[in-house]
């Protein structure tokens, strides 16, 4: 049976032998284990920089090939990058990218509907075996477990994990096709068994429907190295191209002005115009306006000090000992009204 994160809660450890939570290491080098989702709506060359140095890892979305920040600032080319399966087959196969370039010097993010797709895999094991650690992949989105296999066979680095979950996607209410996220995460762990004695294992990006960090950290508690948003950076105030101020809603204020981000997925009429300049295919998503409530510092500070406590509880210093090694429980309806306050 599929359940949603809000019906689980994280059960904390017999006893932690950590005292403060100062102890606790909840970063990868410099950055929290969050990837910026690379939507046009949220990230441009106005914003790039600041959530390039920030504490989440910001992704250069795809955009139309007439649109002048089609390509990602020359100096700062150590970022994520998107492409579409042609784009990524033309620079790496057919052009071939310099391979002069430091240890992982491409990052790049395959941008497709269906993570599923058996080409896809072969072209990343293609491109994986020509350019080896200087190129980095991440792939996705997938909501089969069993394919989490082929892609530590390809070699495949990153893979994003869920489909229709997320708030501007409609491909589940259309298709049918979805994976509820502790279903294909705990999927995956079980997976990880048989595979971890005899090949990498690829890093797991659980992406759609994490709009706050107890989500978030639920999904790094059930088996994610990493979790997307998009949403919750519509929210901050750096995190939009687009922005409407409005009255309050109530009028009680009329003199005050609440600011809004126009916040819409990839697969939406929105994100297609952006990304290909024309609509493409049916529309998958939708365009919302979301208020603007805090700035990328404060949400990244609040992010930071939840993980801490969460991993204190736990008895975890490091994200290693967090990620996929904490019990959870299921939640009854009354006791979700009690949890969610």
């Amino acid at each position: 049976m599929m359940y949603s994160l809000d019906e689980i809660g994280l059960i904390p450890a017999v006893t932690s032998s950590i005292k403060h939570r100062a102890d606790v290491n909840p970063f990868y080098g410099r950055k929290l284990p969050i990837f910026v989702a690379p939507m046009t709506c949220l990230i441009d060359s106005k914003n790039w920089e600041t959530f390039y140095h920030s504490k989440v890892i910001p992704i250069w979305p795809i955009r139309d090939a007439n649109n002048k920040e089609r390509a990602m600032p020359n100096s700062l080319l150590f970022g994520w990058t998107a492409m579409t399966v042609e784009e990524f087959k033309w620079a790496f196969k057919e052009h071939n990218a310099s391979t002069d370039v430091p240890e992982c010097y491409y990052k790049i993010l395959i941008d497709c509907a269906n993570g599923n797709m058996e080409q896809l895999f072969s072209l990343v094991k293609s491109a994986k075996a020509e350019y080896g650690r200087a190129l980095s992949v991440m792939i996705g989105n997938i909501a089969n477990p069993e394919t989490y296999i082929e892609c530590c066979k390809a070699g495949v680095d990153y893979v994003r994990v869920g489909i229709g979950g997320g708030s501007g996607c409609t491909t589940s209410v259309q298709t049918g096709i979805h994976a509820s996220m502790p279903w294909i995460l705990e999927g995956i762990k079980e997976v990880k068994k048989e595979v971890c004695r005899y090949m990498p294992l690829t890093k797991v990006v659980a992406d759609g429907g994490i709009t706050n960090s107890s989500r978030a950290i639920k999904c790094l508690a059930l088996g994610a190295d990493y979790v997307m948003m998009g949403k919750a950076f519509a929210e901050c105030k750096e995190g939009g191209t687009a922005t409407v101020r409005f009255y309050n809603k109530d009028h009680k204020y009329p003199d005050e002005f609440t600011a809004q981000h126009l916040y819409y997925g990839q697969s939406s009429k929105e994100g297609q115009l952006d990304r290909f300049g024309k609509i493409k295919a049916n529309p998958e998503g939708t365009a919302v306006w979301v208020d603007v409530t805090t700035t990328l510092d404060e949400f990244t500070t609040k992010f930071e000090a939840a993980l801490r406590s969460a991993m204190s509880y736990c008895g975890a210093k490091t994200l290693d000992d967090f990620i996929g090694k904490v019990k959870y429980e299921y939640m009854s309806p009354d006791e979700f009204k009690a949890y969610n306050k």
